[in-house]
């Protein structure tokens, strides 16, 4: 049973409502920020701002084993926690890592796995130049890694965050959001790798690698006419409701033909299911929404990183709707990933 109070975006985010009461926080020049947002700052005294995020990866909820290998799987769990340091445009710093192996594998393959696991981990922090600081192993019930990732920024570097959005903004987004529930179906239909038609190689390697947009964020942190930033891991829908509610606006999606991608829409045919449904509800995209003025250019990001306008901030509307080709305003469901409504199918 949903405890989603119909004022709040999602579930979740009345549960962290809930839990606010309990985190002996207080708003202050050392946490200027705590739980709620992308990640949490901490101001400190050496000229510099740190920010918190964590995240875990469960088997059978966020990944299968049936289509992952462990070395993609250490990999996309270092993504998702980075994403969140891009959401907030702040380079990573250093992670703590916690592995849980289920009882009932034996040492050598749970020993070979972690290794695995690691190697995948490490490519990450090869990439963005940042290492494993410590962590944890533990026998449990599954796989999980759960990772605490920090980030660092100078003290007057600029720092993104969900609220912000100004009167007369714009909707952007990176990427091709839906390419990542894209590439799950394609599995889904054709099998792992040495079965997919070449043409969907590109949306499965959306959802096994995702890539952080750690410079994007750097870069749209930095542009006095960005507002506003969320990373999509629970989808353009639930994302929007939030950006929406915290910033006490509605919000009218239209997004061009250009926002899709030709082998989505092709597998959209091949399936049965609506690429729509993919962009607004899919999830794990790590890909930054943001809200930005009229003055903003998006040649300032990084060379090779689509942004494309998907909307409008507007007070003629309350929460989030989208105009379809015909100009008919339908509402958008407050759906998308949410950890406490039943579990997507692993």
């Amino acid at each position: 049973m949903s405890i989603m109070n119909k004022n709040f975006p999602s579930s979740e985010y009345a549960l962290l409502k809930r839990l606010e009461p309990l985190l002996n926080y207080k708003k202050s020049k050392k946490y200027p920020l705590g739980m709620g947002d992308d990640a949490a700052i901490r101001t400190c005294k050496a000229g510099e701002q740190l920010v918190f995020t964590a995240d875990s990866f469960v088997e059978n909820v966020h990944f299968s084993t049936k289509y992952m290998n462990f070395r993609e799987i250490g990999f996309k769990a270092m993504a998702i926690n980075l994403s969140d340091c891009a959401a907030m445009g702040t380079l990573p710093d250093g992670a703590l890592v916690q592995i849980i192996f289920p009882g009932h594998i034996n040492g050598k393959t749970v020993s070979q796995s972690i290794l695995d696991i690691y190697k995948g981990l490490n490519e990450a922090c090869k990439t963005w130049n940042f290492p494993v600081i410590g962590g944890n192993l533990s026998r449990g019930p599954c796989w999980i890694i759960d990772i605490t990732c920090a980030g660092s920024a100078d003290i007057n570097s600029r720092l993104l965050r969900r609220k912000g959005v100004k009167s007369g903004d714009s909707l952007w987004v990176t990427g091709f959001p839906g390419s990542s529930a894209a590439g799950l179906a394609a599995i889904g239909k054709y099998g792992r790798i040495e079965k997919i038609p070449r043409k969907y190689m590109n949306l499965v390697k959306s959802h096994i690698r995702p890539i952080p947009r750690i410079e994007a964020g750097i870069k749209l942190a930095r542009n006095q006419a960005v507002h506003a930033m969320i990373d999509i891991s629970d989808g353009i829908a639930k994302e929007c409701h939030t950006l929406a509610f915290e910033n006490k606006t509605g919000i009218i999606l239209e997004p061009h033909e250009d926002c899709f991608l030709p082998d989505m829409r092709e597998l959209s045919g091949e399936t049965g299911k609506d690429y729509m449904d993919w962009f607004l509800y899919g999830g794990e995209d790590y890909e930054l929404l943001f809200a930005a003025s009229g003055t903003f250019f998006p040649a300032c990001l990084p060379q090779g990183i689509s942004v494309k306008k998907i909307g409008i901030f507007t007070d003629r509307v309350k929460e989030v709707f989208f105009r379809n080709k015909d100009g008919k305003m339908i509402k958008v469901e407050k759906s998308g990933w949410d950890h406490l409504e039943p579990c997507r199918p692993g």
